[in-house]
């Protein structure tokens, strides 16, 4: 099963939703590293061998992340206003994309839809 490292950005109703649906998730803030820098927050990420999840854009900028060089990133572009919108495109993402599929790629979702970036 997939394991997820959620960020200090993301909403507690979004860590809510996705243990809720079943999903393994801990927060950096359970980790005691509420604070740390982006690469310390994907260091742990790896070292889980968990997805990160994040509502931080950083993490989307793949000469910065290169998605090929980790275990897998989600970047939800939502706001509290736009969270039940994402939350189901999050949901149908989750049922369709495999376990393995995570590992090296970069996953972008908003309010209507997903995609999926590797790094060529």
């Amino acid at each position: 099963m997939v394991k997820f490292l959620a960020d200090e950005c993301v909403f507690d109703l979004t860590v809510r939703f996705l243990r809720d649906e079943g999903w393994d998730v801990t927060t950096v803030t359970e980790l005691g590293l509420r604070g740390v820098n982006d690469a310390q927050v994907m260091g742990k990420a790896q070292e889980m061998k968990a997805v990160l999840i994040t509502r931080d854009m950083d993490f989307a900028d793949i000469r910065k992340f290169p998605p090929s060089a980790y275990g897998g990133v989600i970047v939800l572009k939502m706001s509290y206003r736009t969270s039940v919108q994402v939350h189901a495109v999050l949901r149908k993402m989750l049922q369709e994309v495999k376990e393995d599929e995570f590992v090296g790629a970069l996953f972008i979702v908003n309010h209507n839809k997903w995609r999926k970036r590797r790094r060529p």
